[in-house]
């Protein structure tokens, strides 16, 4: 069946939310303005009317003074919301919807599912394991995702979410979410909340000025104080329903893309279409009874507030969007015996269906895979699909139980990246790294990682990412002291021989900088270039480091860095020695590089790939050397899968 073709690329998503996010501070300052002439001319009609005095100058000067006050007031209040929220992240909002952080080790069947689903949906977009929040208390059928990016996301869900839809079902929801994350909707849902409680405060201002005005009494003051409260209360009124209005037209389009992006995630539109139909055809539908739902409905998948101004668009037309054939019906409420996990197609069967071709070997990426000009990473950016979900689901089940139990485990996550980080050649270089961790380590942390030591060496390589990427999940358990020593050990581990392989240096780049989000430490990069051709060095270091990867033969390394820089219009790159584009010099490379635009990103990403597929065929390592390199620039990616074919 066709689906809707409202999706577009990643970067295109991102300037789309960046223009939103102008538009909306431009109806911010509109909003202002208005308000604070509004609150003017009632200051000055209050002084007047209060008073009966008719001084010009001392009424006008009243005026200008209330219009400061408000503008000051609108905008600390807006400023102190945001940062509330930036402070704590996706975290701090899904508590102050009443969530409860699930443990990734749950044995709890309905929320063992959810993190299940979230994990594979992480794997297969190649975005961090964000952690999972519940809402134990809200039966309606519901979910969001909140955080300022990708690093600080989480998913939220309501009970009636997890305990009332198929797996199917489920798995279109988080689709609908990571859609969200993957698309840089979240800032602006936290901008549209700061906005709405600046605006609100003027309605409280009111509430507080009418009130000073009974204990004034019959004095001098007491009237005008009490026109202006009345005032300010109506302004403030007029105000909130104008911002939720803004929420709304800022929310509907996306809700339209994110479900059409959760079709193409899935290749199911009766996943997400059911999921819609299920919410329509129980007594509770989609709301949420949460008092901080009036301020964060727009973030929600479903409308949250029933008998209020409408954040998302009509349930009906969502459903006929994506399943045109829709028959009208919707679904009754689902019985705890029907919340049966159906056993998916396999890989093998899902690839040969979807790509038209039959899936080889279990490795992400194996030498004499059939590469053409451009690797998938760039059509794939920010967007997976159901092969890639089914792929993460085969990665994840092919880690040991061991392994995946401890990474899972908040307590334990830490072992598992210590453990990966053993090293495989020397035993005198692990039994320095164990010394190390028996001594800086946290109790009982180096008797873990000795336990599950020679699973992690004995890992095959295309599931040392895939694990890495749960225990994120765990390790957003953390505290900062933890966080602190646990980067420490991240190093010192990784330094112990005297030498950074590019596992290791992936390990501490991408651990470091997701938790890095987690933890409020890193700072967004701001954009600061929009052409290269300042920029040759590093492109020639970026593109050096990935041919010598691919080729030991300094003669097709050269024609690999050609080919890539062909992609680059005005800009000339060099093939450096491989002692002159090692690690830690593409590190500085990709720092810099991470501050180019998102035009400017997707072409240093297509002369990446280029530079790779140089030679028709795509190893491991390079493989991994790309993953790195996009997720260095922010840009999620997709694991390659077995057999694909590079389009």
């Amino acid at each position: 069946m066709d689906t809707p073709r409202q999706t577009m690329d990643f970067f295109e998503h991102q300037d789309r939310a960046k223009s939103q996010s102008a538009k909306l501070v431009i109806m911010y300052l509109v909003a202002m303005v208005l308000i604070c002439a509004a609150v003017a001319v009632v200051a000055v009609v209050a002084l007047g009317l209060g008073t009966r005095e008719g001084d010009a100058g001392v009424m006008l000067a009243a005026g200008g003074a209330a219009a400061v006050l408000t503008a000051v007031l609108i905008g600390g209040g807006t400023l102190y919301r945001v940062s509330s929220l930036r402070g704590g992240g996706g975290s701090g909002v899904a508590r102050s919807l009443g969530g409860r952080q699930i443990d990734p080790s749950t044995l709890d069947p309905d929320e063992r599912r959810v993190i299940n689903v979230v994990e594979e949906m992480a794997i297969a977009s190649g975005e961090p394991v964000p952690p999972v929040y519940i809402m134990p208390n809200e039966k309606g059928i519901n979910a969001f995702a909140a955080g300022f990016k990708p690093g600080d996301a989480v998913i939220g869900v309501t009970k009636g979410c997890v305990q009332g839809l198929t797996r199917d079902e489920l798995q279109g929801v988080i689709a609908h979410e990571f859609s969200h994350i993957l698309n840089g909707d979240m800032r602006l849902n936290i901008r549209l909340i700061g906005l709405l409680f600046g605006i609100v405060l003027i309605s409280l201002t009111g509430h507080l000025l009418i009130r000073g005005s009974w204990f004034s009494g019959r004095s001098k003051n007491g009237m005008p104080i009490m026109l202006l409260g009345l005032g300010m209360l109506a302004i403030g009124s007029i105000g909130a329903v104008a911002a939720k209005i803004m929420q709304a037209a800022v929310s509907r389009q996306r809700e339209f893309l994110a479900d059409a992006s959760a079709v193409q995630f899935t290749r199911n539109p009766s996943g997400i279409g059911d999921a819609l139909r299920r919410i329509g055809g129980t007594s509770l539908g989609a709301k949420v009874r949460h008092p901080r739902a009036q301020e964060a409905g727009h973030m929600f998948f479903g409308e949250a507030l029933k008998g209020s101004l409408a954040t998302h668009p009509p349930l009906k037309e969502r459903i006929r969007r994506v399943d045109p054939s829709w028959d009208g019906t919707m679904l009754p409420q689902l019985q705890p015996g029907e919340r049966i996990e159906r056993a998916p197609e396999t890989p093998r069967e899902r690839m040969g269906r979807v790509m038209g071709q039959t899936a080889g070997g279990a490795g992400v990426a194996v030498p004499g895979q059939a590469a053409a000009m451009l690797l998938p990473m760039l059509a794939l950016a920010g967007n997976m699909t159901d092969a890639h979900i089914d792929h993460a689901r085969t990665l994840l089940r092919a880690i040991p139980a061991k392994l995946r139990d401890a990474a899972e485990d908040v307590s334990h996550g830490r072992a598992v990246v210590y453990a990966l980080l053993l090293d495989r050649k020397e035993d005198s270089v692990r039994k320095a790294q164990l010394t190390r961790l028996d001594e800086f380590g946290d109790p009982g942390i180096a008797r873990v990682v000795r336990s599950i030591a020679d699973e992690a060496m004995n890992l095959r390589r295309d599931l040392r990412l895939p694990l890495l990427e749960v225990t994120l999940g765990s390790l957003a358990h953390l505290s900062e002291n933890q966080h602190t020593t646990f980067r420490a050990n991240m190093r010192a581990l990784a330094e112990m021989d005297k030498a950074i392989d590019l596992f290791e240096w992936m390990t501490l780049g991408m651990i470091g900088r997701h938790l890095d989000e987690r933890f409020g430490l890193h700072k967004p990069t701001p954009t600061q270039y929009y052409a290269l051709g300042k920029l040759g060095e590093e492109i020639s270091i970026m593109l050096s480091a990935i041919a010598h990867a691919g080729t030991g033969d300094p003669n097709e390394a050269q024609r690999a860095v050609e080919l890539g820089t062909a992609a680059l219009d005005g800009v000339h790159a060099d093939l450096r020695p491989r002692q002159a584009a090692h690690l830690g010099k593409l590190d500085e490379a990709l720092t810099k590089l991470s501050a180019c635009s998102g035009k400017l990103k997707r072409s240093l990403l297509k002369a990446a790939a280029l530079t790779a597929g140089a030679d028709r065929e795509i190893t491991t390592t390079e493989a991994e050397l790309l993953r790195a390199v996009s997720d260095a620039l922010g840009v999620p990616t997709p694991p390659l899968l077995p057999g694909q074919k590079l389009v």
